[in-house]
């Protein structure tokens, strides 16, 4: 009886913590580029995330997201008449990261000036796998993180929803089966909203 009564108590203080906070929790979409230390080429990155307020100053949540880099690379050469040719080989690189994150908020600024300035910090695991057949044991994986900083702006005077921009670091040296190592590490750059779980009227 005692265990259920605990388990009530604890319940119920989980979901009077959710109401409280509820309108410092959101859901973030964003979407920039990435610059990745291996193929040394830019690339499209975005994520999205959900953030529960712990408090007004600071969130805990949870981010994923997708990565794209592509490449050519010129081979020989032929002429068939007048037209010469040029073989091209194309790569395509994924890359799917998931992150536990916190981030730092000065709310204060929103509530005065309509701009909050926030940092944030990740970790956790990245997947990253290649679509050619050059190589066999295309996918490689790891231990992965990331810290940014950024500024969100209130969008309009009786918005709740925050245009944000974020820029930062991500460090991702990831192995594949055979111990072959891609590093992944790189700056990254995105824009995105922030949608509340709860609107204000």
């Amino acid at each position: 009886m005692k265990k259920i009564t605990c388990s009530i108590i604890m319940m119920a203080l989980i979901a009077f913590s959710t109401t409280l906070f509820a309108q410092d929790s959101n859901i973030t979409v964003k979407a920039g580029i990435a610059y990745p230390d291996a193929p040394d080429k830019i690339g499209f990155d975005s994520a999205i995330g959900f953030n529960y307020g712990v408090d007004k100053y600071f969130t805990l949540g949870i981010e994923t997201g997708f990565g794209w880099v592509k490449w050519k690379q010129k081979g020989a050469s032929q002429t068939i008449g007048s037209v010469a040719l040029t073989n091209v080989d194309k790569t395509n690189l994924y890359s799917l990261p998931l992150l536990a994150t916190a981030t730092v908020r000065l709310s204060d600024m929103m509530e005065n000036y309509g701009v909050m300035p926030f940092i944030t910090g990740g970790v956790g695991y990245s997947w990253t796998w290649f679509d050619t057949e050059e190589i066999q044991n295309k996918t490689f994986h790891g231990f992965t993180w990331q810290a940014m900083g950024g500024v969100a702006i209130k969008l309009g005077y009786d918005s709740d929803i925050q245009f944000i921009i974020e820029a930062g670091y991500r460090g991702a040296e990831i192995e594949n089966s055979k111990n072959f190592e891609i590093d992944m590490s790189g700056f990254v750059a995105r824009a995105g909203v922030s949608i509340p779980l709860v609107f204000t009227y």
